[in-house]
């Protein structure tokens, strides 16, 4: 297969306001410079856009509306991948942070929008670009993995991958003809009617919106996730037990447990006062970090708590890049905060507007006016 998507693979650094983590062209795609973390630790972005190479290009959705089948496929591979290279447990760590942006953006948009169905129906006054959500991609990570859960042997599945890939090269399909091939590639689920078991049905999967019936089991990243569930655990109370608290060394921990750390600091903000400005003090690897994915989350945490004396690095954050991803849900936050943060968001906006992709200035404005308002 590396033969047909060709023999060179090349990556472009594109400028800052480039709205997305990476675009698949063929054995061209182009990347966000916030990757460039100076520690290796986002190049599951890199794997991602290199899967793209089968499941997206090679193979390709018939309409935006099937814009699942690129992107739930592509995270599976990911994943299976970065299992390889990585291990199980760093996998599944990634894999939960994928779910806290699902949740996020759910709670967001309300789990009955339309938009978080997997076939999106695309009608008038309906823009293909609000499609570019966390659904098609942490969502349909999910069905691809409820399908190889049915199948019960990795190996299967993944030579079954392979077999569709092969089948479908060089043409755009729709959910169905995928489907109606892995019922035949696995006739004994076909037997059984695997697509039809209550609450789990195809049709369920693809055609109603909120979250997704079959979560993957995540549990070989206990090993990780404990220690940060654990932690975070310590920073919810009203009197701090400093000594439990330094008594975890965080020094070891790589980006995605700190990530996942600083998720369950956000879940259980707003904190009692004064614990988000102990808890920057004695982290300066986070409060100070450079690496983009904890800056997002830094500043979605000092937002919640509306600790104002660091606002600033919110600020400067977004006027450094214009990612989609990172840069709208610092926008929810400042204008689900206090008045103080929805000025900041205002400012900010006027300041960091003619250095943005057009989608995120419309996005962005809708956020801070939103309809009806």
């Amino acid at each position: 297969m590396v033969f047909e998507v060709g023999e060179r693979y090349d990556l472009l650094f594109m400028p800052p306001s480039f709205p997305f983590g990476g675009m698949e062209n063929p054995c061209l795609t182009f990347v966000t410079p916030c990757l460039l973390a100076g520690d290796r630790s986002l190049a599951d972005v890199i794997i991602h856009e290199i899967s793209h190479s089968w499941f997206g290009n090679l193979v390709t959705n018939a309409n935006w509306g099937e814009f699942w089948l690129n992107e739930g496929f592509t995270m599976y591979a990911q994943r299976r991948i970065s299992t390889i290279l990585f291990g199980a447990a760093y996998t599944c760590l990634e894999a939960a942070t994928g779910r806290a942006l699902l949740r996020q953006h759910m709670d967001v948009s309300g789990e009955e929008n339309p938009l978080n169905k997997l076939r999106v129906k695309i009608e008038p006054g309906v823009d293909p670009d609000d499609t570019y959500n966390e659904t098609p991609y942490e969502k349909g990570y999910c069905f691809v993995s409820y399908l190889a859960h049915l199948v019960g042997d990795q190996d299967r599945f993944d030579k079954f991958l392979k077999a569709y890939v092969d089948e479908f090269k060089f043409q755009s399909i729709m959910a169905e003809d995928f489907l109606e091939f892995y019922l035949e590639y696995f006739p004994e689920l076909k037997e059984k009617g695997v697509d039809s078991i209550p609450g789990f049905e195809f049709d369920r999967w693809l055609n109603t919106p909120g979250w997704p019936p079959y979560l993957p089991d995540l549990s070989p990243g206990d090993s990780l996730m404990k220690p940060a569930e654990e932690l975070a655990e310590l920073w919810v109370t009203s009197e701090l037990d400093m000594q439990a608290i330094e008594a975890v060394s965080i020094s070891t921990w790589k980006t995605y447990q700190l990530v996942y750390f600083l998720d369950k600091i956000l879940q259980k903000s707003p904190l009692p006062p004064g614990n988000v400005k102990t808890l920057g003090e004695t982290y300066p690897k986070i409060s100070n970090a450079r690496n983009a994915e904890l800056r997002l989350r830094w500043g979605q945490i000092i937002l919640k708590n509306d600790h104002q004396e660091e606002f600033w690095k919110v600020k400067e954050f977004l006027q450094s890049q214009g990612k989609q991803k990172y840069t709208l849900p610092l926008y929810h936050a400042m204008m689900g905060g206090s008045e103080t943060a929805r000025t900041l968001a205002k400012d900010t906006f006027e300041a960091t507007a003619s250095q943005l992709h057009s989608n995120v200035v419309n996005y962005i404005k809708q956020i801070l006016t939103p309809k009806g308002s």
